[in-house]
Protein backbone atom coordinates (compact mmCIF):
# COMPACT_ATOMS: atom_id res chain seq x y z
CA UNK A 1 0.00 0.00 0.00
CA UNK A 2 2.90 2.35 0.64
CA UNK A 3 4.87 3.30 -2.45
CA UNK A 4 7.63 4.90 -0.36
CA UNK A 5 8.85 1.77 1.38
CA UNK A 6 7.82 -1.79 2.07
CA UNK A 7 5.92 -2.56 5.25
CA UNK A 8 7.60 -4.76 7.87
CA UNK A 9 6.52 -8.35 7.24
CA UNK A 10 7.00 -11.71 8.92
CA UNK A 11 7.67 -15.10 7.32
CA UNK A 12 7.07 -13.88 3.79
CA UNK A 13 8.67 -12.16 0.83
CA UNK A 14 7.43 -9.21 -1.20
CA UNK A 15 6.61 -11.29 -4.26
CA UNK A 16 3.42 -10.70 -6.28
CA UNK A 17 1.08 -13.68 -6.05
CA UNK A 18 -0.37 -15.03 -9.26
CA UNK A 19 -4.14 -15.24 -9.41
CA UNK A 20 -5.56 -18.75 -9.75
CA UNK A 21 -9.20 -18.96 -10.89
CA UNK A 22 -11.41 -20.43 -8.18
CA UNK A 23 -8.87 -19.71 -5.44
CA UNK A 24 -9.00 -16.86 -2.93
CA UNK A 25 -6.02 -14.72 -1.96
CA UNK A 26 -5.99 -13.27 1.57
CA UNK A 27 -3.80 -10.39 2.75
CA UNK A 28 -3.56 -8.95 6.28
CA UNK A 29 -2.36 -5.41 6.94
CA UNK A 30 -1.54 -4.43 10.54
CA UNK A 31 -1.70 -0.66 10.78
CA UNK A 32 0.87 0.17 13.43
CA UNK A 33 4.34 1.47 12.62
CA UNK A 34 6.92 -0.95 14.02
CA UNK A 35 9.81 1.58 14.16
CA UNK A 36 7.63 4.27 15.71
CA UNK A 37 6.04 2.01 18.34
CA UNK A 38 9.24 0.18 19.30
CA UNK A 39 10.99 3.44 20.12
CA UNK A 40 8.24 4.82 22.38
CA UNK A 41 9.33 6.11 25.78
CA UNK A 42 8.41 3.45 28.40
CA UNK A 43 7.91 6.30 30.88
CA UNK A 44 4.82 7.40 28.90
CA UNK A 45 1.85 5.89 30.68
CA UNK A 46 -0.82 6.17 27.99
CA UNK A 47 -1.38 5.12 24.37
CA UNK A 48 1.47 2.68 23.94
CA UNK A 49 2.07 -1.06 23.85
CA UNK A 50 3.36 -2.92 26.89
CA UNK A 51 7.07 -3.56 27.25
CA UNK A 52 8.22 -7.15 27.53
CA UNK A 53 9.37 -6.35 31.07
CA UNK A 54 5.81 -5.33 31.97
CA UNK A 55 4.45 -8.50 30.40
CA UNK A 56 6.85 -10.58 32.48
CA UNK A 57 5.81 -8.73 35.64
CA UNK A 58 2.06 -9.03 35.10
CA UNK A 59 2.08 -12.62 33.80
CA UNK A 60 4.81 -13.93 36.09
CA UNK A 61 6.11 -16.66 35.97
CA UNK A 62 4.93 -17.54 32.45
CA UNK A 63 7.88 -15.86 30.74
CA UNK A 64 10.60 -16.64 33.28
CA UNK A 65 12.42 -18.96 30.90
CA UNK A 66 15.78 -18.65 29.13
CA UNK A 67 14.18 -18.02 25.72
CA UNK A 68 12.53 -14.84 27.08
CA UNK A 69 15.64 -13.47 28.81
CA UNK A 70 17.37 -10.23 27.82
CA UNK A 71 20.06 -12.25 26.06
CA UNK A 72 17.49 -13.78 23.71
CA UNK A 73 14.54 -11.39 23.56
CA UNK A 74 14.07 -7.61 23.45
CA UNK A 75 12.76 -6.42 26.81
CA UNK A 76 11.20 -3.14 25.62
CA UNK A 77 8.11 -2.46 23.52
CA UNK A 78 9.74 -4.05 20.48
CA UNK A 79 9.65 -7.39 22.30
CA UNK A 80 5.87 -7.43 22.64
CA UNK A 81 5.52 -6.28 19.04
CA UNK A 82 7.38 -9.42 18.04
CA UNK A 83 4.57 -11.34 19.77
CA UNK A 84 1.87 -9.99 17.82
CA UNK A 85 -0.16 4.52 16.11
CA UNK A 86 -0.88 7.25 14.91
CA UNK A 87 -1.44 6.75 11.17
CA UNK A 88 -3.90 8.02 8.58
CA UNK A 89 -4.93 6.31 5.36
CA UNK A 90 -3.58 8.33 2.44
CA UNK A 91 -5.93 9.43 -0.37
CA UNK A 92 -4.09 7.06 -2.72
CA UNK A 93 -4.73 4.12 -0.38
CA UNK A 94 -8.43 4.93 -0.15
CA UNK A 95 -8.71 5.18 -3.94
CA UNK A 96 -6.80 1.90 -4.44
CA UNK A 97 -9.08 -0.01 -2.06
CA UNK A 98 -12.20 1.58 -3.53
CA UNK A 99 -11.09 0.49 -7.02
CA UNK A 100 -10.27 -3.00 -5.75
CA UNK A 101 -13.75 -3.30 -4.22
CA UNK A 102 -15.23 -2.77 -7.68
CA UNK A 103 -14.10 -6.31 -8.54
CA UNK A 104 -16.58 -9.16 -8.13
CA UNK A 105 -15.78 -11.59 -5.33
CA UNK A 106 -13.72 -9.23 -3.17
CA UNK A 107 -14.20 -8.70 0.56
CA UNK A 108 -12.63 -6.00 2.73
CA UNK A 109 -12.37 -6.95 6.38
CA UNK A 110 -12.10 -3.93 8.68
CA UNK A 111 -11.01 -4.71 12.23
CA UNK A 112 -10.53 -1.58 14.37
CA UNK A 113 -9.66 -2.46 17.97
CA UNK A 114 -10.72 -0.78 21.20
CA UNK A 115 -10.79 2.88 22.23
CA UNK A 116 -10.15 2.77 25.97
CA UNK A 117 -10.26 5.94 28.09
CA UNK A 118 -11.09 8.45 25.34
CA UNK A 119 -12.44 10.91 27.94
CA UNK A 120 -10.67 13.57 30.03
CA UNK A 121 -12.64 12.33 33.05
CA UNK A 122 -10.05 10.37 35.05
CA UNK A 123 -12.73 8.64 37.15
CA UNK A 124 -14.29 7.25 33.99
CA UNK A 125 -10.89 6.10 32.76
CA UNK A 126 -10.43 4.21 36.04
CA UNK A 127 -13.89 2.67 35.74
CA UNK A 128 -13.08 1.46 32.22
CA UNK A 129 -9.74 0.08 33.44
CA UNK A 130 -11.36 -1.88 36.27
CA UNK A 131 -14.08 -3.10 33.90
CA UNK A 132 -11.74 -4.77 31.42
CA UNK A 133 -9.28 -5.86 34.15
CA UNK A 134 -6.20 -6.11 31.92
CA UNK A 135 -3.24 -4.67 33.81
CA UNK A 136 -1.24 -4.42 30.57
CA UNK A 137 -3.67 -1.89 29.07
CA UNK A 138 -3.17 1.66 30.36
CA UNK A 139 -6.02 3.92 31.46
CA UNK A 140 -6.00 5.40 27.97
CA UNK A 141 -5.14 3.31 24.91
CA UNK A 142 -6.76 4.59 21.74
CA UNK A 143 -6.54 2.30 18.72
CA UNK A 144 -8.04 2.53 15.27
CA UNK A 145 -7.07 5.95 13.90
CA UNK A 146 -5.86 4.50 10.58
CA UNK A 147 -8.91 2.29 10.14
CA UNK A 148 -11.23 5.13 11.14
CA UNK A 149 -9.73 7.32 8.44
CA UNK A 150 -10.08 4.49 5.92
CA UNK A 151 -13.72 3.92 6.91
CA UNK A 152 -14.41 7.62 6.50
CA UNK A 153 -12.83 7.60 3.04
CA UNK A 154 -14.87 4.56 1.99
CA UNK A 155 -18.14 5.86 3.46
CA UNK A 156 -18.45 3.17 6.16
CA UNK A 157 -20.77 4.63 8.84
CA UNK A 158 -19.20 2.83 11.81
CA UNK A 159 -17.24 4.06 14.84
CA UNK A 160 -15.32 1.83 17.27
CA UNK A 161 -16.06 2.68 20.91
CA UNK A 162 -14.76 1.59 24.33
CA UNK A 163 -13.08 -1.68 25.33
CA UNK A 164 -15.75 -3.98 26.75
CA UNK A 165 -15.36 -7.23 28.64
CA UNK A 166 -17.59 -10.03 27.29
CA UNK A 167 -19.77 -11.99 29.69
CA UNK A 168 -18.72 -15.52 30.56
CA UNK A 169 -20.84 -18.56 31.28
CA UNK A 170 -21.30 -18.67 35.05
CA UNK A 171 -18.77 -20.91 36.78
CA UNK A 172 -16.59 -21.27 33.67
CA UNK A 173 -14.07 -19.31 31.62
CA UNK A 174 -16.12 -19.80 28.46
CA UNK A 175 -17.41 -16.73 26.62
CA UNK A 176 -21.19 -16.31 26.54
CA UNK A 177 -22.68 -17.22 23.13
CA UNK A 178 -23.42 -14.51 20.62
CA UNK A 179 -26.83 -12.99 20.02
CA UNK A 180 -26.77 -13.83 16.33
CA UNK A 181 -29.11 -12.65 13.58
CA UNK A 182 -28.66 -15.62 11.30
CA UNK A 183 -31.67 -14.87 9.10
CA UNK A 184 -29.80 -11.95 7.49
CA UNK A 185 -26.39 -13.70 7.37
CA UNK A 186 -26.46 -14.23 3.60
CA UNK A 187 -22.70 -14.91 3.50
CA UNK A 188 -22.92 -17.77 6.02
CA UNK A 189 -20.28 -16.20 8.28
CA UNK A 190 -22.00 -17.53 11.41
CA UNK A 191 -22.46 -21.12 10.22
CA UNK A 192 -21.44 -23.34 13.17
CA UNK A 193 -20.19 -20.23 15.00
CA UNK A 194 -21.90 -19.91 18.40
CA UNK A 195 -19.14 -17.69 19.82
CA UNK A 196 -16.16 -15.60 18.79
CA UNK A 197 -12.97 -15.14 20.83
CA UNK A 198 -12.84 -14.02 24.46
CA UNK A 199 -10.80 -10.86 24.89
CA UNK A 200 -11.19 -8.56 27.92
CA UNK A 201 -11.49 -5.31 25.94
CA UNK A 202 -13.47 -5.48 22.71
CA UNK A 203 -14.95 -2.50 20.83
CA UNK A 204 -18.59 -1.70 20.28
CA UNK A 205 -19.09 -1.03 16.57
CA UNK A 206 -21.53 1.86 16.68
CA UNK A 207 -23.50 2.42 13.48
CA UNK A 208 -23.38 6.19 13.06
CA UNK A 209 -25.93 6.48 10.25
CA UNK A 210 -29.42 6.55 11.74
CA UNK A 211 -31.71 3.83 10.36
CA UNK A 212 -28.89 2.71 8.09
CA UNK A 213 -29.85 0.38 5.25
CA UNK A 214 -26.24 -0.07 4.14
CA UNK A 215 -25.00 -1.87 7.29
CA UNK A 216 -26.40 -5.18 8.56
CA UNK A 217 -25.84 -6.13 12.21
CA UNK A 218 -25.07 -9.86 12.23
CA UNK A 219 -24.16 -10.41 15.89
CA UNK A 220 -23.98 -8.79 19.31
CA UNK A 221 -21.90 -9.93 22.31
CA UNK A 222 -23.30 -9.92 25.89
CA UNK A 223 -21.21 -7.79 28.29
CA UNK A 224 -19.95 -8.68 31.78
CA UNK A 225 -22.53 -6.76 33.81
CA UNK A 226 -20.80 -7.47 37.13
CA UNK A 227 -18.14 -4.89 36.23
CA UNK A 228 -19.45 -1.30 36.03
CA UNK A 229 -18.90 0.63 32.81
CA UNK A 230 -20.38 3.84 31.31
CA UNK A 231 -21.77 1.86 28.35
CA UNK A 232 -23.74 -0.53 30.57
CA UNK A 233 -24.71 2.30 32.93
CA UNK A 234 -26.47 3.81 29.91
CA UNK A 235 -28.62 0.66 29.69
CA UNK A 236 -26.65 -1.42 27.19
CA UNK A 237 -26.22 -5.14 27.87
CA UNK A 238 -24.58 -6.16 24.59
CA UNK A 239 -22.23 -4.60 22.03
CA UNK A 240 -22.17 -4.84 18.23
CA UNK A 241 -19.37 -7.25 17.27
CA UNK A 242 -20.04 -8.36 13.67
CA UNK A 243 -21.29 -6.13 10.85
CA UNK A 244 -21.73 -6.68 7.12
CA UNK A 245 -22.07 -4.18 4.28
CA UNK A 246 -23.29 -6.00 1.15
CA UNK A 247 -22.39 -4.78 -2.35
CA UNK A 248 -24.14 -1.67 -3.59
CA UNK A 249 -24.33 0.21 -6.86
CA UNK A 250 -20.73 1.43 -6.76
CA UNK A 251 -19.14 -1.46 -4.88
CA UNK A 252 -19.15 -5.07 -6.08
CA UNK A 253 -17.27 -6.39 -3.04
CA UNK A 254 -18.43 -7.01 0.52
CA UNK A 255 -17.24 -5.20 3.64
CA UNK A 256 -17.16 -7.04 6.98
CA UNK A 257 -16.30 -5.56 10.40
CA UNK A 258 -15.11 -7.70 13.31
CA UNK A 259 -12.39 -7.16 15.93
CA UNK A 260 -8.76 -7.87 15.03
CA UNK A 261 -8.21 -10.17 18.04
CA UNK A 262 -10.44 -12.76 16.38
CA UNK A 263 -7.61 -13.40 13.91
CA UNK A 264 -4.89 -14.48 16.32
CA UNK A 265 -4.56 -17.45 18.66
CA UNK A 266 -2.56 -15.31 21.11
CA UNK A 267 -5.75 -15.09 23.20
CA UNK A 268 -6.81 -18.67 22.62
CA UNK A 269 -8.57 -20.48 19.83
CA UNK A 270 -11.74 -22.57 19.57
CA UNK A 271 -13.53 -24.75 17.04
CA UNK A 272 -16.09 -21.96 16.73
CA UNK A 273 -13.39 -19.48 15.79
CA UNK A 274 -11.87 -21.88 13.26
CA UNK A 275 -15.31 -22.26 11.70
CA UNK A 276 -15.57 -18.48 11.45
CA UNK A 277 -12.18 -18.29 9.67
CA UNK A 278 -13.25 -21.06 7.28
CA UNK A 279 -16.56 -19.36 6.54
CA UNK A 280 -14.84 -16.08 5.80
CA UNK A 281 -12.22 -17.67 3.54
CA UNK A 282 -14.70 -19.79 1.56
CA UNK A 283 -17.76 -17.51 1.40
CA UNK A 284 -19.47 -16.98 -1.94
Amino acid sequence: MNTQAHARTYNQDHIPRKYTPGKRRISIYWTWSYPWESQRDPAAMENRFSTMTEVRTVLWPNYEKPEWSAAQFLQGIAGTLELFSEQEASPDEVVAIREWLKREGTCLLLAPHHDVGFTDDLKQRQMEYLHHGDALVPRQQRFGQYTRSLMKGLGVPVHNLYGLRPAQVKGTKQITPLTAFRDIDKLGLLKNVPTLNFHPHLPHYEITEKDSKSVHLLARQPIDLDRPHPFTAAGNKEFNCLLWMPPNGQRAGNIVLVDSTNFTTLFGGTDSLENFWRNLASMN
